[in-house]
C-alpha cells in the first residue's frame, strides 16, 4: 500500500507531513510532493491549493508519477447537516459537485451511472474502525463547488443531494481516481455549521478542525500497521 494524502491548506496537511520520515521532496506542476513514510507505510503528501483543478492535478500527478495505491484528502468543511457541530468529522462515503449539471458526468465522460463518485468502503470501514471510540467520527456524503454558499444555495443543495458537509475539492479528487481505479476516500472536520457560520466562525475553528482531521488520519494509519511476528522460543 502506498497512499497519496492531499490537503488543501497548509494547516490541513502540513502537521501531517511533519509526522513522516526519510522524506524526499520533488516539485511537479508547481506543486511540492513530500514522499516518505509514516511508520511503516509509504506516503506521499502534499498541499494542493484550494479549488478543483489544483486538488484533480494533484491527484493525478499522485497516481501516475508516484504510483499510489489509494488516496486519501483530507481537510475542513462547511456542514450542510443541522445535526453537525464544530469538530464533528465526516468520512466520506459518496462525494458529488453541487454546481455540475448531472448530465455533463452521465452522457460524457466517465459516463457514470449517476452523479455520486463511490468512496472505497475498505478504506472507509478502516477510518471507522480506527476512531469507533469517538462518536464525533461518522459517515456519510460530501458535495464540492466553488459557488460562495448563501441560505438559498443551502436549501438548494440539502433539497438536491442532503449531504453531511460541502468543501471546494474532494469531487475533483474523487473524479479523478474513480477515471484511475484507485480506492479514496477523504476525512473532514466542521470549521462551520448553520447555527455558526461566516468567515469569522471559519478564522476561529479552522485550524483546530483541519488538527482533528489529521489525528483521525493518524490514527488508521496506526491501526493498519504490520504486527511484528512473536520471536520463536
Amino acid at each position: 500500500m502506498k497512499i497519496g494524502i492531499i490537503g488543501p491548506c497548509e494547516m490541513e496537511i502540513m502537521p501531517f507531513i511533519k509526522k513522516m520520515s526519510g522524506v524526499a521532496i520533488e516539485d511537479h506542476a508547481k506543486l511540492r510532493f513530500h514522499a516518505g513514510k509514516y511508520l511503516d507505510t509509504d506516503i506521499v503528501a502534499l498541499l494542493c491549493g484550494i479549488c478543483k483543478v489544483n486538488a484533480a492535478t494533484a491527484a493525478q500527478i499522485l497516481i501516475d508519477r508516484y504510483d499510489v495505491t489509494h488516496i486519501i484528502a483530507t481537510g475542513v468543511a462547511g456542514a450542510i447537516d443541522e445535526s453537525l457541530k464544530i469538530f464533528d468529522t465526516v468520512v466520506s462515503t459518496e462525494i458529488a459537485y453541487h454546481d455540475v449539471a448531472e448530465g455533463i458526468l452521465t452522457r460524457h465522460h466517465p459516463w457514470m451511472e449517476s452523479v455520486w463518485f463511490k468512496a472505497d468502503k475498505d478504506l472507509v470501514d478502516g477510518i471507522l474502525g480506527a476512531n469507533a471510540r469517538d462518536a464525533t467520527v461518522l459517515a456519510g456524503k460530501m458535495v464540492t463547488g466553488e459557488a460562495f454558499i448563501d441560505q438559498d444555495g443551502r436549501e438548494k443543495i440539502i433539497e438536491v443531494f442532503d449531504p453531511k458537509c460541502v468543501d471546494m475539492e474532494t469531487t475533483s479528487i474523487a473524479h479523478v481516481c474513480y477515471a484511475n481505479s484507485i480506492p479514496f476516500t477523504a476525512i473532514r472536520s466542521m470549521s462551520d455549521t448553520p447555527h455558526e457560520s461566516g468567515s469569522d466562525a471559519f478564522k476561529k475553528y479552522a485550524e483546530k478542525a483541519a488538527e482533528k482531521s489529521i489525528n483521525v488520519l493518524t490514527k488508521y494509519l496506526d491501526a493498519i500497521q504490520p504486527v511484528a511476528a512473536a520471536p520463536r522460543p
